[in-house]
């Protein structure tokens, strides 16, 4: 008779056991894998800021790239960003970018002196006429009576002996002319008529509140009195004022550019070299000074460089220059003078050789 198998209750129980656990933890995995999709899918939706930044051009890296640079990437402002200042990218304008000039080099040889605003209106060279009027008083002309010089010749006579009066530096060299033309002609005939006269004053032209004007005329024999004409004896005069710094200053051929008709004989003062240059060009003082301005200009132009039979001299035009404090070029070694010529500016006339 066959046995009958016991059935093993304390087996089956394990394995149910076994077998409820593992639905529980299939159940739980299945749960943890569903909550990790879903974490996945909202990460894969840009937030609201995300959006902004990718509009406004707050980028990251991923965005501007490896290889650019914030100078090429453009700024984009739209209402996402109410304050272009908390952007991270800028632009500059073209015109925003300035280049400055180099500073000015003065050439070898060539050093710097202050000189005073008020000294363009003073020296041998200024430019007194209808336009442009003589800012200087009779105590800054440095006058002296012409009748009590020194070096006073005979030679000549003076209409008013009491109170005719020429600056220092112009009346030596008038005296010096006036010596050498005795010499070559033994005339006596000339006379020193007017010299400074302030500025209005009956008589007067523009140039005699300069204190380097000279009007002369002749006394004749008979007791009369007439201009003096470029005629012999008086010629020699024309012919050699030059030489001792006069310029015939009214020209009748120049009478538009300097406003006056000519006629009486008016001499000027302004140094040798340039009544030389005038007379070899034929220039009057207005174009003479026009010519230095715009040729001879020390930055923009060339030294205008002029021999006489004596010596070799370099003359050229300064601008005035308030931004740099007045300072006028010259040379380091040799002598020179500085004249203003009463408008914009300075002459320089130096001694080369």
């Amino acid at each position: 008779m066959a046995s009958k198998r016991r059935i093993r209750w304390d087996r089956i129980s394990v394995a149910a056991i076994v077998l409820i656990i593992l639905i529980f933890l299939f159940g739980s995995c299945m749960q943890h894998c569903s909550e990790q999709n879903d974490t996945a899918q909202q990460d894969s939706i840009p937030t609201e800021e995300q959006h902004d930044s990718a509009v406004t051009g707050t980028t990251t890296t991923a965005r501007i790239g490896a290889a650019a640079t914030l100078a090429n990437v453009p700024v984009i402002i739209t209402d996402a960003d109410d304050n272009p200042a908390n952007l991270t990218t800028t632009t500059t304008s073209s015109s925003e970018v300035t280049t400055e000039e180099p500073a000015y080099v003065l050439p070898a040889g060539y050093e710097e002196v202050s000189v005073e605003p008020s000294d363009m209106y003073k020296g041998t060279l200024i430019l007194v006429n209808q336009s442009h009027p003589s800012h200087l008083s009779a105590e800054e002309l440095d006058l002296e009576q012409v009748y009590y010089a020194d070096d006073k010749p005979e030679t000549y006579e003076i209409s008013y002996p009491g109170h005719t009066s020429l600056n220092r530096a112009a009346l030596t060299k008038f005296n010096r002319l006036m010596k050498a033309y005795y010499a070559a002609t033994n005339n006596t005939e000339i006379m020193f008529n007017y010299g400074y006269l302030e500025d209005g004053k009956e008589k007067s032209n523009p140039e005699s509140s300069t204190g380097l004007d000279v009007q002369i005329h002749l006394k004749k024999e008979n007791g009369g009195y007439d201009f003096v004409s470029n005629e012999t004896p008086y010629s020699w005069l024309f012919d050699h004022m030059a030489s001792y710094g006069y310029t015939l200053r009214y020209p009748t051929d120049k009478a538009e550019i300097t406003g006056e008709r000519g006629g009486y004989t008016a001499i000027r003062y302004v140094g040798v070299p340039h009544a030389a240059y005038m007379e070899d060009n034929n220039l009057c003082l207005e174009e003479y000074l026009d010519m230095l301005r715009g040729s001879h200009n020390f930055y923009t132009g060339t030294i205008l460089e002029y021999s006489t039979s004596e010596l070799t001299y370099h003359i050229y035009y300064v601008p005035a220059d308030a931004e740099n404090d007045f300072m006028v070029p010259v040379p380091t070694a040799g002598s020179y003078e500085i004249s203003g010529n009463n408008t914009d500016g300075f002459i320089v006339t130096a001694i080369v050789g």
